[in-house]
């Protein structure tokens, strides 16, 4: 709370100062990132190929830290086959209905944020990190009347086996945790009679990931662990994984074919993601997709 107070006292001292200069257009930023924390994200989101600058895109720039730029459109196109997930989950089994979800691996709380604005009245969002619990928290975190989204710093191993959960998310998290069995074993635990679980994981069984990992064997530099961990999990591994007579596999997609390193510095790359985004969602592309989508309901 002391960090939020300080955020608003320094707004405010910008606002006043700007204001009194009629200092107007600075200001748009702000006042942007207010209006699109405030609404609804979800409602009139449209699907982004290549990063342009539309509204959702400005807020993620200006809430997550890219790295690089494959970083930045992979993550949107993650984004994307999430939103579009979800929507049909929602026209299915009006996610209204749902009273609790769990985020876990919420990191600095976009997730968290669309699962709430598909109408889920408890959105629980957790990570190892505090400063991005932090972050999230002070951005996304709210409570009014029945409705809250909150983030918690601990680990989803430390999750409560008698808590129970109406919506799982897990987008690549699996994969780095210590203990990666229990963590699969406590999804399938908490996850409430007739909820549904989003998993997502990295595919070894992918073209970007040979690449990567034929770079990295052509030029004689080490595998390090992070990259250990995404070539752990070709897709049918993933799916033996949830194989359970509790679990029922409502769907498999995927997203990213063949983007790598430079590929949105090539002419009509808009028109060549598109094409990327929307073979590797179909079966059966989906398995050979960099991240590997299990949509998963328990029975009863």
């Amino acid at each position: 709370m002391p960090f939020l107070y300080w955020v608003i006292c320094c707004w405010t001292s910008f606002l006043l100062r700007n204001l009194k200069k009629k200092n107007l257009i600075c200001l748009q930023p702000y006042l942007f990132l207010l209006y699109m924390i405030k609404n609804n994200l979800v409602k009139d989101y449209q699907l982004n190929y290549d990063c342009h600058d539309d509204d959702f895109q400005r807020l993620l720039n200006s809430t997550l830290s890219y790295l690089d730029e494959p970083t930045r459109h992979l993550h949107r196109m993650r984004i994307n086959l999430f939103i579009e997930t979800m929507r049909k989950l929602d026209a299915q089994y009006n996610l209204s209905k749902l009273k609790n979800a769990i985020d876990i691996g919420c990191n600095v709380g976009i997730y968290g944020k669309l699962i709430s604005d598909f109408g889920i009245k408890n959105v629980r969002g957790i990570d190892i990190e505090a400063s991005y619990v932090n972050s999230a928290n002070s951005t996304f975190g709210f409570e009014e009347g029945d409705r809250k989204l909150h983030y918690e710093c601990i680990m989803a191993e430390d999750i409560n086996d008698n808590d129970r959960y109406d919506f799982i998310l897990c987008t690549e998290v699996i994969e780095h945790t210590q203990q990666q069995r229990a963590v699969i074993e406590k999804i399938k635990r908490i996850l409430a009679p007739g909820g549904i679980a989003i998993i997502t994981l990295p595919n070894a069984f992918s073209y970007p990931f040979f690449l990567t990992w034929l770079k990295y064997k052509l030029t004689g530099r080490e595998i390090h662990q992070e990259l250990r961990d995404h070539l752990s999990y070709p897709y049918y591994k993933s799916l033996k994984l949830f194989e359970s007579n509790e679990l029922e596999l409502l769907d498999t997609t995927g997203t990213n074919l063949f983007y790598w390193m430079y590929l949105d510095r090539f002419p009509f790359y808009s028109v060549l993601n598109r094409v990327n985004y929307e073979l590797s969602k179909r079966k059966p592309f989906c398995y050979a997709s960099q991240f590997f989508y299990m949509i998963l309901r328990k029975k009863g």
